[in-house]
């Protein structure tokens, strides 16, 4: 792809990031894979040229390449890296200038357990993380025990062959270019300035599936100024599929917050839907200003000051709230970004939708 996924994974210690890594670089096929374990500052700049092109670069730990980071960013963003360094001509002895070019893209993976990472370098990643739960821990264990009996050793050759598979087929497929048909049907929530980095992560998520299940679409190609370009196109299903991924990878999840908060998001939806008046009934629509202050919360729910104040904070942090300030009466208002979801315990994203099935 010209612009492929990059995703850090961000986790406690030991919770199995490096082994998440691990088992999608296992997907790679190894020709297509730099793995590395540290990397100093200027060490991308002085790489082959084209030893990084349309590979996967995997880097097991964030704090082991903290100083490659401003390299790590660019080769992101510009899609190549270009020093120029002084050096001596060993032929005439003058101190000459020598430039040095690695050509992108280049798709890059990354660990870490530092939740203050650089937002510069954040802002670049699609951002996930390793299921810290009790449930999960305990089906870990039991497949740690299972792996040691005979089944573990057949399964362990099973994995193999599909890790097999699924490098010879990514060995088929072809850099076309992707063409959106449907894009005036997508969406995306508006009422962050945050929305303007992460939609481009959600374009990039629904032209990867799209780039996947190139061998299941025709190959156009289309001809203007003299050059022909061939393309596929994305269509619903591409859509529905990344809209699955986008809620898991960049979704939220009620589980995420403290009880009380929980609960004072829900009177807040509550209260939106009766308008702010606490003895209505609830009008079966939200209010579409969907707007409000704190005294209305202390009305509405008869909370006192500072739990609200509390626990407004919490949904603010974790974007369930937003804040607009008046600066002509020097108050505050909050809008609520919640839009019902999620009540199950699944994760999910305001704003996406899934468009039309195509006939």
């Amino acid at each position: 792809m010209s612009a492929p996924l990059c995703v850090l994974i961000l986790s406690s210690s030991g919770a199995g990031k490096t082994a998440l890594q691990d088992s999608v670089c296992g997907f790679v096929p190894p020709e297509d894979l730099v793995k590395l374990t540290s990397l100093s500052g200027k060490a991308l700049f002085y790489k082959d040229r084209m030893s990084l092109k349309h590979k996967v670069l995997a880097l097991e730990e964030g704090a082991g390449a903290e100083d490659a980071s401003y390299a790590i960013r660019n080769l992101i963003s510009a899609g190549a890296l270009v020093v120029e360094a002084a050096m001596k001509d060993p032929a005439t002895g003058r101190i000459t200038t020598m430039t040095n070019r690695v050509e992108g893209p280049t798709g890059i993976l990354m660990t870490t357990t530092n939740p203050e990472i650089d937002p510069e370098t954040r802002s670049r990643f699609i951002v996930t993380a390793v299921d810290e739960s009790r449930g999960q821990t305990r089906a870990i264990l039991d497949f740690q025990r299972r792996r040691e009996g005979l089944d573990g050793l057949f399964s362990s050759r099973a994995v193999d062959d599909t890790l097999k598979r699924h490098r010879n087929f990514q060995r088929l497929l072809k850099p076309l270019s992707i063409v959106n048909p449907i894009h005036t049907e997508l969406s995306y929530a508006d009422d962050r300035l945050q929305g303007r980095r992460d939609q481009p992560k959600y374009l990039a998520l629904i032209r990867a599936v799209a780039f996947l299940r190139q061998l299941q679409k025709p190959v156009r190609s289309d001809k203007r100024g003299g050059e022909t370009v061939e393309y596929i196109e994305v269509d619903a299903e591409d859509v529905k599929l990344a809209n699955r991924l986008a809620h898991e990878i960049l979704g939220h999840s009620l589980n995420e917050l403290s009880r009380p908060s929980r609960n004072l998001l829900l009177e807040l939806e509550k209260m939106l839907r009766r308008g702010g008046d606490p003895g209505a009934p609830e009008a079966g629509g939200d209010d579409p200003r969907r707007s409000f202050t704190r005294r209305q919360i202390r009305e509405f729910s008869g909370w006192s000051n500072y739990r609200v104040h509390i626990h407004l904070k919490e949904l603010v942090e974790f974007e369930y709230v937003s804040v607009e300030s008046d600066r002509v009466n020097n108050t505050y208002r909050y809008r609520l970004l919640y839009d019902g979801r999620g009540r199950d315990g699944s994760r999910f994203m305001p704003g996406l939708k899934d468009p039309p099935a195509e006939t």
